[in-house]
């Protein structure tokens, strides 16, 4: 007997056998005769009714409820009989004969051990004894390695183990340690820089060291592990952010080494390795947020020089243009942002009373007078200000690094569920002003101060992990 909700339409039960069954985006679309951006929408619908994240689950979900069997024909031509591909449900998937499961963090709330741990090393259980069915072997252990992930996200806390563990599948996946490396550490120590990424390199640029604010641009290369020095930035300031649009890297603002707020927008092209002005901020502004979407900048908040800001601004670059979109609910500067699908999630900051756990979402898209583009989303389970958050992936996992006031756990926010959990990493949770990249499945930490010292360490982190499990 199917336990699917009532609230799911004859339509979506027809998108959700066509997901079960291995179809992208664009087969559905073109088998339903409806649009892509249709198809995505009503995936997003899916998700939310049956309570999962990804077309793993919803999957899963499927052959569980029977509305598709294991081992049926294929609906479309070059479809396997049960894909199990682990996408957001507006990514389009590349139809394949193996099955790609991303193995990330767990993805409910659990305690300060558990997300170290590859998902798949967490305890087992199979929701139907209809699983015992499952006709093809191959078909059953590719299952059973996508059905442990799915336990070990739907599932409450249960006992790590502290090595490596393999998953229902046999598949070895590495532990804790091993996913955590030290790489080689910037020239000087830095804190407050701004931080981007382009080509298959890490650009820090601007920052603190100490009492002097620097104007040096410092390039890592992920394939030779090494830092170089390019031309400097022509203004040295600290407190600031960048952000890549088409093969440029924009820095705005910033504190000037006397302490006055600049409101100039320095222009960095990695090709040529030279800088150009680009149009000035409305308003001098440090200590903002910064993100790029769709081509276009957007800055949040910040600090003038005398008081916490709520303001959002845009920047084409195009028309080399600023203009104002809708404020934030509160004043706040030392935010960070982090991008998810064409949204931008802001969380914490300061402002006058100290850190804070705000948590909000801005969606670009319907910020022009035709729906609410700000969403209050969980708070933080403590108060940060000057932390880093990046986006791993297309997981919709946001990492959260220092900030806090007080030692404690890193954090990891799933954008999907609105919820957190703490991230066991070696990292103090008090590390300041420090910046992270996520780049594929990877989490580059590196920069900031403590107390006592400023750090140039510069870390890597696996924070997901793929195994391909042939089904044929």
């Amino acid at each position: 007997m199917s336990d699917e909700p009532p609230q799911i339409s004859e339509r979506e039960r027809e998108i959700l056998r066509l997901v079960a069954r291995g179809a992208t985006n664009q087969q559905i679309a073109n088998q339903l005769n409806i649009s892509v951006n249709t198809v995505k929408v009503h995936l997003r619908n899916i998700f939310g009714k049956i309570g999962v994240a990804s077309r793993t689950e919803a999957t899963l979900y499927a052959v569980r409820t029977g509305l598709v069997q294991v081992g049926e024909t294929p609906a479309l031509q070059g479809a396997p009989p049960v894909a199990v591909a682990e996408a957001p449900a507006d990514v389009e998937p590349e139809p394949a004969a193996p099955v790609e499961a991303d193995l990330a963090p767990a993805e409910e709330a659990i305690d300060t051990t558990a997300v170290s741990q590859p998902a798949a090393a967490r305890r087992l259980a199979w929701p139907r004894a209809g699983w015992r069915l499952l006709p093809a072997i191959g078909v059953l252990v590719a299952l059973l390695a996508i059905g442990a992930l799915w336990a070990a996200t739907r599932l409450g806390p249960s006992v790590q183990p502290t090595a490596s563990a393999p998953t229902a599948a046999g598949v070895v996946l590495p532990g804790p340690d091993e996913r955590w490396h030290t790489l080689a550490e910037m020239p000087a120590p830095r804190f407050g820089f701004a931080l981007a990424y382009y080509d298959r390199k890490l650009y820090a640029i601007g920052g603190e060291s100490s009492d002097t604010v620097s104007n040096q641009v410092l390039r890592y290369d992920l394939a030779t592990n090494s830092w170089a020095a390019l031309s400097p930035k022509p203004t040295a300031v600290s407190d600031v952010q960048a952000a890549v649009v088409g093969n440029k890297i924009y820095v705005p603002g910033g504190r000037l080494e006397n302490g006055a707020i600049s409101d100039q927008l320095d222009i960095y092209d990695p090709q040529a390795d030279r800088w150009a002005r680009g149009a000035r901020l409305p308003a001098p502004r440090s200590g903002y947020a910064l993100a790029a979407v769709e081509g276009k900048l957007y800055l949040f908040g910040g600090w003038d020089g005398s008081a916490y800001r709520n303001d959002v601004w845009q920047y084409d670059p195009d028309a080399d243009r600023w203009s104002e979109r809708t404020p934030m609910r509160d004043a706040r500067a030392f935010a960070s942002a982090a991008v998810v699908e064409g949204q931008v999630y802001v969380m914490g900051g300061e402002n006058a009373d100290g850190a804070l756990t705000l948590n909000e979402r801005y969606v670009p898209a319907v910020d022009n007078g035709s729906g609410t583009p700000w969403a209050v989303r969980a708070p933080l389970p403590a108060p940060r200000s000057r932390l880093a958050v990046a986006a791993v992936g297309e997981s919709g996992l946001i990492f959260v690094l220092g900030g806090a006031a007080a030692e404690g756990a890193s954090m990891l926010y799933n954008s999907a569920l609105d919820s957190w959990q703490a991230l066991q990493l070696p990292l103090a949770a008090t590390l300041r002003d420090l910046r992270a990249q996520g780049i594929g499945e990877k989490l580059y930490i590196l920069g900031g101060r403590d107390e006592e010292s400023v750090s140039a360490r510069l870390y890597e982190y696996q924070a997901l992990y793929t195994v391909v499990l042939p089904i044929r």
